[in-house]
């Protein structure tokens, strides 16, 4: 897992990966505190989807270059693009779905 403080950073490492998951949240956020530990639970079952995480009150420029209106929001991406988005009720049946899904088409 890795936190972003620079967008062009973090736009870098979506584009150099196969696969990736960015998980946005927000400061003094108990949905988002719950809903980070629960993904970063599932993901330990992927290894191969690197793990990205960004505040939007660290990095306000997110909601620009991602549409983003709320947190959480939990994005996932292949080979730079945007395949899934959840924001703020995460269904971690269907997360773990398209993550299975995409995993299987590298």
């Amino acid at each position: 897992m890795r936190e972003y403080n620079d967008l062009s950073e973090l736009t870098a490492d979506i584009a150099k990966h196969p696969m990736s998951l960015l998980f946005v949240k927000m400061p003094n956020c108990g949905v988002c505190d719950a809903t980070f530990e629960k993904t970063k639970e599932l993901l330990q079952s992927y290894p191969q989807v690197p793990f990205m995480v960004a505040s939007i009150e660290k990095l306000p420029s997110l909601s620009g270059e991602f549409l983003l209106f709320t947190a959480p929001t939990i994005l996932l991406f292949r080979e730079g693009k945007e395949v899934f988005r959840q924001s703020r009720i995460v269904v971690f049946g269907e997360l773990e779905r398209s993550i299975q899904l995409w995993s299987e088409s590298l």
